[in-house]
């Protein structure tokens, strides 16, 4: 479950989800939609029915944090890596280490 709150520090292992739209639906299938700060359009497997302005929610984990740069990169679970700015996180779980103690 992901929580509402977006804390400011985020760590490798962090459950992310972004809030992508919809450019377009290709005749694939699939859809082009844009990511808040992700200077590129990414294509990836669409809900049914997705039409162009949907909102797409998009889920990966934090593999890379940027401190100086401010960007995060991020493996999405529908596959490949993006790097995008911490305030384009919708909502976040934190990755809990487990103690050996």
């Amino acid at each position: 479950m992901l929580h509402h709150s977006v804390p400011r520090k985020f760590e490798i292992g962090d459950e992310v989800q972004l809030i992508s739209t919809v450019i377009e639906v290709l005749p694939s299938g699939r859809a082009r939609v844009s990511i808040p700060s992700y200077g590129q359009a990414y294509a990836v497997d669409p809900p049914p029915r997705t039409r162009a302005g949907d909102k797409v929610v998009l889920v990966g984990d934090v593999i890379g944090v940027d401190c100086q740069a401010n960007r995060l990169r991020v493996r999405i679970d529908c596959g490949g890596v993006i790097t995008v700015d911490p305030s384009s996180v919708n909502k976040l779980k934190k990755h809990r280490q487990l103690g050996w103690g």
